[in-house]
């Protein structure tokens, strides 16, 4: 567990910057505006690798962004991931930043649900902790109010010394910290604890409620961090995260388990305008339709219609980014034998879904991504993948490998489509 004891003697040895980031009311000018997380500032390192909106090429973006990274380009490259459980169980993004960041360059896992908000995200190579009473909610269901952004989830605590944690594995640690906020006339402070800077209280509060998207510059090689409430007043956490700076490929993902496309309009549009415009991914890559696919009155019309409506929301909000739909896999349950030689009985909607996915991808020329036939290929198949532990017993999720054998396939069909040689090519 994080101990502030052990943070506070990192803390004393960098005391000369105990006054170099606090929310002070007092500061009032642009610069100040900036810090304090009131004003937002696309990341200029994003948009340095993209090309001019309107590429015909839903790839090319990426592309241009990874050919600029090979050819000693100073920049950052994001790889941004939304969907179901399959990618709220973080393995198959792991496996895909593997391979684009050991290629064109490593700076960390980057933004994240809040602390423990999401029991599934249980991510390789970090140690969430959460301590206290803090209180979760999703953006499953369009019954729960907001807000919500990017992560689709949100952890609200008050209490004075509650706090959330993490702790990095790699030996380069990280040496930045994102953290996004909503406050409002009655939000509270909050102090962070590691990383070289002051545990001043920061201010969460704002005159109106509104995101407020916070960058914070720490020392090189940090290897744990921790936001501690002050007690005065409610903090409202949407996401948060960690990375170096430096050039490099970035993949973030957010799933929610039990997922459809209309979570996406659960969020809050201007606070996910908001995160896609300060770093705009070179690729949004939506993982939808399993969940859709177990509705036995589908209705494909409607279901195209509301998937073009997103893609156009989404290009809206971030019109340098490509855009990519991953083609739903097959999924189903296991039938008793003796009743066929396949001994499975697929999702009833399953192949409506995938050809509206594919209609849409074609009309609205995004990327296309076929799940199935880079890896299940057939219903009939999913209980030999069970036996070769790359699907799981209920035939709908994958095992870890399973998750990181699409994500290989997945890199390889991003590589060919931006026009991209493997390797030493």
């Amino acid at each position: 567990m994080l101990k502030r004891r052990g943070l506070i003697s990192t803390l004393a040895l960098s005391g000369l910057l105990a006054g170099c980031r606090t929310d002070s009311p007092q500061r009032r000018g642009p610069d100040a505006q900036l810090a304090e997380g009131l004003e937002t500032a696309p990341d200029a390192d994003y948009e340095a690798l993209l090309p001019p909106p309107g590429a015909a090429d839903p790839l090319a973006p990426l592309g241009t962004a990874l050919r600029a990274l090979q050819g000693g380009a100073q920049g950052r490259a994001l790889v941004l991931m939304l969907g179901d459980s399959h990618i709220a169980f973080p393995r198959m993004a792991e496996r895909l930043r593997e391979h684009l960041q050991a290629r064109f360059g490593a700076i960390g896992p980057g933004r994240m649900p809040p602390g423990r908000a999401n029991r599934s995200f249980v991510p390789a190579g970090l140690a969430l902790e959460q301590e206290g009473e803090w209180s979760s909610a999703s953006a499953l269901r369009a019954a729960t109010p907001g807000p919500f952004g990017l992560t689709g989830f949100r952890l609200t605590g008050e209490r004075a010394g509650d706090r959330i944690g993490l702790r990095s594995s790699d030996p380069r640690g990280f040496d930045r910290l994102h953290l996004a906020l909503h406050g409002g006339p009655a939000s509270g402070s909050y102090r962070i604890l590691g990383g070289g800077i002051s545990d001043a209280p920061r201010a969460s509060r704002t005159a109106t409620p509104r995101p407020r998207l916070i960058r914070l510059d720490l020392s090189p090689g940090t290897r744990e961090v921790a936001l501690e409430l002050v007690g005065d007043g409610p903090v409202e956490l949407l996401g948060w995260g960690i990375d170096r700076r430096g050039r490099g490929v970035l993949v973030e993902s957010f799933g929610i388990n039990g997922a459809t496309l209309a979570t996406l309009d659960n969020r809050t549009p201007g606070i996910l305008a908001a995160e896609l415009a300060v770093a705009p991914p070179a690729l949004i890559i939506l993982e939808y339709g399993t969940n859709e696919a177990t509705d036995r009155d589908f209705d494909p019309a409607a279901y195209g219609l509301a998937l073009s409506r997103r893609i156009a929301a989404l290009r809206a909000a971030s019109p340098r980014s490509g855009i990519l739909l991953m083609g739903a896999p097959d999924a189903g349950r296991p039938i008793r034998r003796g009743r066929g030689a396949c001994p499975v009985s697929p999702l009833p909607a399953l192949e409506a879904v995938r050809a509206t996915q594919r209609q849409v991808a074609a009309r609205e020329r995004v990327g296309f991504f076929d799940w199935s036939a880079e890896v299940t290929q057939d219903p009939c198949r999913l209980p030999g993948l069970v036996r070769a532990e790359l699907m799981r017993p209920d035939l709908v999720h994958f095992t870890a490998d399973g998750y990181r054998l699409t994500a290989d396939r997945l890199h390889a069909h991003l590589l060919r489509g931006a026009g991209i040689g493997p390797a030493g090519a």
